[in-house]
């Protein structure tokens, strides 16, 4: 049973680019778990379940990443403390914050 958009939780969407030091791609299994990590050494438990973190797309240096409107910020913040996925130094940097997924897909252009 689907939901009414009323009840919906709204969302925030995150377009980002990875700028990785090291040849090679990353994996979306991989980037999902150092995004894990990552929330939890930041935010701890309750912090992390309140932003509802999730990778939508990664193709390995381009990426969308939803989470709760009122946590972007937060969001952002777990985002940057990324550095090292798979003993490969890494930087993430957001390019844009969007309230759909098509609208986070403009910023790639």
């Amino acid at each position: 049973m689907r939901l009414l958009p009323s009840l919906r939780g709204r969302k925030r969407y995150l377009a980002f680019k990875m700028l990785p030091d090291a040849t090679g791609a990353i994996s979306r299994r991989d980037l999902t778990f150092e995004l894990d990590r990552s929330s939890q050494s930041l935010l701890g438990d309750t912090g992390r379940s309140e932003c509802d973190i999730r990778v939508l797309s990664f193709d390995g240096t381009e990426g969308i990443v939803s989470c709760v409107h009122r946590e972007a910020t937060r969001t952002r913040a777990v985002l940057a403390t990324i550095y090292e996925i798979r003993n490969r130094r890494v930087s993430v940097r957001v390019i844009g914050v969007s309230g759909t997924i098509k609208g986070a897909k403009r910023f790639f252009r």
